[in-house]
């Protein structure tokens, strides 16, 4: 995916922190914002708007990511940002309200963004 679409962090860690997590992921992240560099944390606007002010663009350029409603989608709803997508973990009920994809699990966003067909045939 990041051959296509640039991925960014907008993570609640310190920059001390931050860094072994996104090693582990293995993915080659444009950006990494934390909470420390804000100066505040999720579900706070100011790191949805920092997050926009340093990537230079608008809130119908992001698609946010998240499986939490209250930390994440809630915000980015509020923010303007209409390409949400939810990763359902079952900790949360739904809330269509949010205006979300849905997805089961992160293996499902390349489909959910249009990077893939959403269902592969056999």
């Amino acid at each position: 995916m990041a051959k296509e679409i640039p991925l960014v962090i907008l993570s609640n860690s310190m920059n001390n922190l931050i860094m072994s997590n996104v090693e582990k992921v293995g993915a080659p992240f444009h950006t990494v914002i934390t909470a420390e560099e804000v100066g505040a944390y999720k579900p706070l606007m100011k790191g949805f708007e920092y997050r926009i002010d340093k990537l230079g663009c608008g809130p119908e350029d992001i698609t946010h990511v998240s499986s939490s409603f209250r930390y994440d989608l809630m915000p980015a709803y509020d923010l303007g940002i209409k390409s949400k997508v939810w990763v359902n973990r079952g900790h949360e009920p739904a809330n269509p309200f949010y205006e979300y994809t849905e997805i089961k699990d992160i293996g499902g966003l390349a489909a959910a963004v249009g990077l893939e067909p959403a269902l592969r045939s056999a």
